[in-house]
This record gives structure tokens, C-alpha cells and sequence, in this order.
């Protein structure tokens, strides 16, 4: 397990709200993705707010995007929001590899005003 990865979610009706800081690796991908899977049946979307990851490491980012079936969750049912902006599909992790965001920033609480 990673200490230093924390992970929040809040559902609301069909919609699952994801708060993720720290260093997403591979421990990270299987909490994320346990979570995804528990907490999601396919209706509504998922919105996941990474804004507060410090690090996404290849192999966790190689994982979430192959762990989770396309079937549950399509390219258009997932939002990937970072400091750049908003992208569609669980994919958006690899590029998030590739490009380093350099700018952190603190939140003030989870909530779903933080997708917006």
C-alpha cells in the first residue's frame, strides 16, 4: 500500500466523485480502480479530480487504464480533471506521465463543485 497516496469518493445518485493526491503508482491504480468498480454500475460518470497527485508513475498509469473494462466505464463516462484541464477516458493517465504537471495546488475540501 502507499502511504503517501490518498484516495476520496463520494457518490452522488448515478455520478461517483474522485479526489486522488499524492504518487499514483501501481498500489494506487488497484485502489482506484477497486473503487471504480465497487462504487460505479455503469450509469451516470466518473469524475476524478487529480489535481493533487504530486507524481503518476508509467507502471500505474499502464495499470488503471487496463484494469478497468471499457465496458463499465467508457472513454465518455470518465472525466480526468488536472491543472491543464478536463479530458475524457482513463487514458488521460498516460499522458499525465509524459507530461508532468508543474503546478500543485491545495484544496480547500472534496466536493463536487471541484469538478466543475
Amino acid at each position: 500500500m502507499n502511504t503517501n497516496f490518498t484516495i476520496k469518493a463520494q457518490k452522488v445518485e448515478n455520478d461517483l466523485f474522485i479526489n486522488l493526491s499524492g504518487e499514483f503508482n501501481g498500489s494506487s491504480a488497484w485502489q482506484l480502480a477497486n473503487t471504480i468498480l465497487s462504487r460505479f454500475q455503469g450509469r451516470g460518470r466518473v469524475f476524478i479530480d487529480t489535481r493533487d497527485l504530486t507524481d503518476v508513475l508509467p507502471f500505474g498509469a499502464d495499470m488503471i487504464v487496463n484494469i478497468v473494462p471499457e465496458i463499465l466505464v467508457n472513454k465518455k463516462s470518465v472525466l480526468i480533471r488536472d491543472c491543464t484541464g478536463v479530458y475524457s477516458g482513463l487514458d488521460h493517465f498516460i499522458t499525465m506521465v509524459k507530461e508532468p504537471v508543474k503546478i500543485k495546488r491545495k484544496t480547500e475540501s472534496f466536493s463536487r463543485a471541484s469538478i466543475c
